[in-house]
Order: C-alpha cells, then structure tokens, then sequence
C-alpha cells in the first residue's frame, strides 16, 4: 500500500474519531444534564410536597372526629408549608417530565388545587361562621382524597430514581461502544503506522549502492631465464 493512501486513511480515521468523539460527548453531556436537573433536583421538591399533604393537612385529621378546631389549629403550619411546596411543586412541573409522568403529575396538581381550594373555603367560613365550618369539614371529605394525592407524588418521587437509572444505563453503553470505536481505530492505525515504517525501511534498503568487488590485477612474472651452459 503507498504510503499517501496510508496517509489518507489515517486521515480519514482521526476526522472519525474526533466526530464520533463530539457526538458521543453531546449525548453523555445531554444525559448528565438531564439527570441533574430532571431527576436528581426534584426529589427534594417531591418529598416536600408530599410533606404538605401526606404530614401537615394529615395531622389535622388524624383524631377519629373531624374537628374544625384542630384543623385551626394546624391552619398556620399548614398555609407555610402551602406557600413554600408551592413554589417547590411549580419547579418540578418546569422540569422535563416524561409522557406517563407528565399525566400522572398533572392529575395530581388537579386533586391538590381541589384539596387547597376547599381549605380555603373551610378557613374562610370559619372567621365567621363555626359551625357552618364544621359542617363544611365534613362534607369536604379531604381526609379520604389525601391518600391519593400523597400516592401520586410517591410514584412521581419512585419514577425519578426509575428514569434516573434508564438514562445512566444509555450513558454507559454509549461510553462502551465508543471505548470499542477507539480500540478498533487505534488497532487499525497501528497496523497502518506499522506498514509506513516497514515500506520506508525497505525503500532504504534499496536505494543503498551494492559495492562492487573489485579484482586486483594480476602481475605476471618476467619468466625466469637459465643460464646457458657452454660445450666442453
């Protein structure tokens, strides 16, 4: 193989690396983020919001008599706790919630609208009118319709870790194939590295001049005369 199209195809090989290199950090980038703030953050927000229902509003039922007067006296906790898991649960609502999630949340923030506003009417009612409170306590059923709002956000706060998990797995298997992309390449630029080095120490090779054997001449002897022997 010549070593331009070697070059080539080294060529070709980092522009691969470098692009499959930049998609795959967006993806990982992307699921981090999301994983941050789509499912780590709202935990928190969940489990105060379940907070407001399933603790402050439920103590105020907790005695076998609905009474109007422990539900006054748990008015101010529970209207703090209303005003901060408020903002906690229009935070979580902002985030990106996955189709199931989203109907499930959105129901949930139905049935508390409806907890809330009968409240409302109850604390209001009550300035006034005790008793007329008291009846309207008991026709509210909010003590049967807790549990499915605190249900909800229960399944809300599990479908979190649940996603969470999803989104850390697609993020591995992602970092696994481009772990084997990089094998691949680097085996491959290796052997082509290796072909570079093996044609230019072959080329050099032949480009060395072949010394020639050089015969050294051949002295001839002056032929060795006899001395001429006389007659007697």
């Amino acid at each position: 193989m010549k070593s331009s199209t070697i070059m080539i195809i080294l060529t070709a090989i980092i522009i691969a690396v470098a692009s499959f290199g930049k998609y795959v950090d967006g993806k990982i980038h992307a699921s981090a983020t999301t994983i941050l703030e789509d499912r780590l953050k709202p935990g928190p927000l969940l489990s105060h919001r379940f907070d407001y229902y399933g603790t402050h509003i439920d103590d105020a039922f907790s005695t076998n008599i609905i009474s109007i007067d422990t539900l006054l006296a748990h008015k101010s906790e529970i209207m703090d706790s209303r005003e901060q898991t408020d903002k906690d649960w229009k935070a979580y609502l902002a985030t990106y919630l996955v189709p199931e999630e989203d109907s499930v949340a959105h129901l949930a923030d139905k049935q508390m609208i409806n907890i809330d506003n009968k409240l409302d009417a109850i604390f209001d009612l009550a300035q006034t009118d005790k008793v007329g409170a008291q009846k309207l306590l008991e026709q509210s059923k909010i003590k049967e319709e807790l549990p499915s709002v605190t249900d909800k956000v229960n399944w809300l706060t599990d479908l979190q870790t649940r996603v969470g998990q999803e989104e850390t797995v697609k993020m591995l298997n992602l970092i696994a194939i481009f772990d084997n992309f990089m094998i691949g390449s680097l085996a491959l630029a290796i052997m082509l590295i290796g072909s570079i080095v093996y044609e230019a120490i072959r080329n050099r090779k032949e480009k060395q001049p072949v010394k020639k054997l050089t015969k050294k001449p051949v002295v001839k002897k002056a032929p060795i005369k006899k001395p001429a022997t006389k007659k007697k």
